[in-house]
C-alpha cells in the first residue's frame, strides 16, 4: 500500500487530495494543514489527519506533496527531506531567492531523494505541441515573444476573502510575479534562461492588498530574441496567451481558448484546438510523472520542473523586484 502526504489546506492541497484518490484509491493518505489542523468540514474517513508535522514524519511516506504557502516550503522540504521523503513541492519555489538557495542546497547534499517542482503547464498538450513546432519546424529565427497573463484576483476563490489569500499577502509569497510565475517557466522550458533589462512593478490601490498587483518585464532569450512579459490581478475577462513571432511565421498561443494558429504569410492554420480539455488532467500526468521518477532511481523527467528551473525563475523574479520602477502611474508622469 503507498502512503502518500499533502502538506497545505488551500484549494491546491485539496486539488492534489482529490487527484490522488483517483490515482490511487487504495492507498493510504495523509493531509496536513500547513499552519493548523484541516477544518471537519473538509475531512473524509478515508484520510488521516496528522495532529502536528512531527506525526506526519514518522510514517513511512512514499513521497509528500507540498502545497503550503511558499514562505514556509522551506522548513517542510528540510525535515522531508532530511527523513529521504520524496518532495513534490508547489509552485512558486519559495517565497524569495534566499530560501530557494537553501533549498537547492539540501537537495544537492540528498541526491538520491527525487524532488521537482509543481509548474503543471508543462503537462499541457498545447505546450507539449507548441515545443515540439519550436524545435521540429522550418519557422526561422526566432525574433520576440509576447506573454500576457491576467485575472482579477477577487475573482479567483469564491467565496473567499482575496485580501486573505496567499497571493494578497507578501510575507506568504503573494505578489503577480510569484503567484503568476507559470509564464516564465514556461518561458524558460521553451527558450532556456532569460536575461532581464527592465521591469515596472505597480500598486494600483484598487484591491487593498500589500503586493505588486501589475509587472511588465523586458527580457531577452540566449538566441538574442525579445521578450516582453505583462501579469495582471485587475482584468476582469481572463487573458492568457503566449506569441511568438520569427523570421518566417507567427505561433499564437491561446491558454483560455487552449488553441494554437500558426500564421504564414497571408495563410493561418489551426495546429491545436482543444476548448473541452480537462485541465485537471496536466495535474495527474504530474503527479504520474513524479512517480515514475521515484520509482527509477537516478533519472529525470524531461517535463517535470526541476529545483534548478525553478530557481532560475525565483532569481529572475528577485532581480525584477530589485531593478523595478515601482508605484502607480500618476496622469503627471503619463504626461511627461
Amino acid at each position: 500500500m503507498k502512503h502518500i502526504a499533502v502538506i497545505g489546506a488551500g484549494s491546491i492541497g485539496r486539488r492534489h487530495i482529490s487527484n490522488l484518490h483517483l490515482l490511487h484509491p487504495d492507498a493510504q493518505l495523509y493531509w496536513l494543514g500547513a499552519t493548523g489542523a484541516i477544518a471537519e468540514a473538509e475531512r473524509d474517513a478515508d484520510i488521516l489527519y496528522p495532529a502536528h508535522p512531527d506525526e506526519l514524519l514518522s510514517i513511512q511516506l512514499d513521497y509528500c506533496i507540498v502545497a503550503s504557502p511558499a514562505s514556509s516550503h522551506l522548513h517542510f522540504m528540510r525535515a522531508l527531506l532530511a527523513k529521504h521523503i520524496p518532495v513534490l513541492v508547489e509552485k512558486p519555489l519559495a517565497a524569495n531567492l534566499a530560501d530557494g538557495q537553501q533549498m537547492q542546497q539540501l537537495c544537492l547534499a540528498k541526491p538520491q531523494t527525487p524532488v521537482a517542482v509543481a509548474y503543471c503547464l508543462r503537462f499541457l498538450p498545447a505546450l507539449q505541441l507548441l515545443k515540439t513546432t519550436l524545435q521540429n519546424s522550418d519557422l526561422g529565427k526566432v525574433l520576440h515573444i509576447n506573454c500576457q497573463v491576467a485575472q482579477y484576483l477577487p475573482d479567483w476563490r469564491p467565496g473567499k476573502d482575496y485580501r486573505q489569500s496567499v497571493s494578497a499577502r507578501a510575507e506568504l509569497g503573494g505578489g503577480v510575479l510569484l503567484e503568476l510565475s507559470h509564464e516564465l517557466d514556461y518561458l524558460h522550458y521553451l527558450f532556456g534562461p532569460l536575461h532581464l533589462h527592465y521591469s515596472q512593478l505597480k500598486h494600483s490601490d484598487l484591491l487593498e492588498i500589500d503586493v505588486e498587483d501589475q509587472a511588465d518585464l523586458l527580457m531577452s532569450t540566449q538566441s538574442g530574441a525579445t521578450v516582453s512579459l505583462h501579469q495582471d490581478f485587475l482584468q476582469k475577462t481572463v487573458q492568457r496567451r503566449c506569441i511568438i513571432s520569427t523570421t518566417v511565421a507567427r505561433l499564437e498561443w491561446d491558454l483560455v481558448q487552449n488553441s494554437i494558429w500558426l500564421f504564414t504569410g497571408s495563410e493561418q492554420q489551426l495546429l491545436f484546438s482543444e476548448p473541452a480539455y480537462q485541465r485537471n488532467q496536466m495535474y495527474l500526468q504530474m503527479l504520474t510523472a513524479f512517480e515514475q521518477q521515484i520509482q527509477q532511481p537516478g533519472t529525470t523527467s524531461a517535463t517535470l520542473a526541476t529545483v534548478d528551473d525553478a530557481l532560475c525563475t525565483l532569481a529572475l523574479i528577485e532581480q525584477a523586484k530589485q531593478q523595478a520602477s515601482i508605484g502607480p502611474i500618476t496622469p503627471q508622469q503619463q504626461g511627461s
